[in-house]
């Protein structure tokens, strides 16, 4: 699945994803990582995966998160937060210099809160670069 959207680069051994499958070990993992593999592939499987597809890149995208944010605590928004914060986030991706007015009525908002928006994420990506660089 090299095209696959969710891999992010991280090397996964042939038999990893049937090891991790093995209801014992399974039930040796922290409850919390097993919460999130059931979570994110029953969400694959309502997105139109088959079972088999969305466990195995539900564990990619675990593994992903264990790369990015393992040893630390996570805040993950939940309600109103997420939904605004995922919204923010689509609006900064769709931004192609010219489309504002388009993202306004897309999304519901005002131009000014469409600039508003843009201004916020345009500072999270600069923060997100510098902390690389350090």
């Amino acid at each position: 699945m090299a095209d696959d959207n969710l891999d992010m680069g991280f090397e996964i051994p042939e038999d990893a994803l049937e090891r991790l499958q093995d209801p014992e070990i399974l039930r040796k993992w922290p409850q919390g990582l097993s919460d999130m593999v059931t979570v994110i592939s029953a969400a694959l499987c309502r997105a139109g995966d088959d079972e088999a597809t969305a466990r195995e890149r539900a564990f990619r995208a675990v593994r992903a998160l264990a790369q990015y944010a393992g040893g630390r605590s996570l805040y993950v928004p939940k309600g109103e937060a997420l939904n605004r914060a995922l919204r923010d986030r689509a609006i900064w991706e769709a931004f192609d210099g010219a489309n504002i007015t388009a993202l306004a009525i897309r999304h519901g908002l005002t131009e000014v809160q469409i600039y508003a928006i843009l201004a916020e994420q345009r500072k999270l990506a600069l923060a997100r670069v510098q902390s690389e660089l350090f």
